[in-house]
């Protein structure tokens, strides 16, 4: 597995990409927001939302993944 260097989509820290990619989704490993995936829609559009915001996505996304699939996943970012 290969990390590719990149910029986290909610803190904006340097963080790792893991790869390969395997869907439609990023995966970022970042030192404050932890693991947690991202679709590749969501991580187009994330961008335009104040920091704020991308911390309630990630935030959802953490709470839902307590429900079973362990690694948070923003879907949209009409949540």
């Amino acid at each position: 597995m290969e990390n590719t260097y990149y910029t986290c989509p909610i803190s904006d820290e340097p963080v790792h990409e893991m790869l390969p990619r395997v869907g439609d989704f990023a995966e970022f490993i970042c030192p404050s927001c932890g693991r947690f995936r991202i679709s590749r829609r969501a991580l187009r559009l994330i961008k335009n939302l104040s920091r704020r915001r991308r911390e309630i996505l990630l935030n959802k996304a953490r709470s839902d993944a307590q429900g079973g699939e362990g690694i948070p996943f923003i879907r949209s970012i009409h949540s």
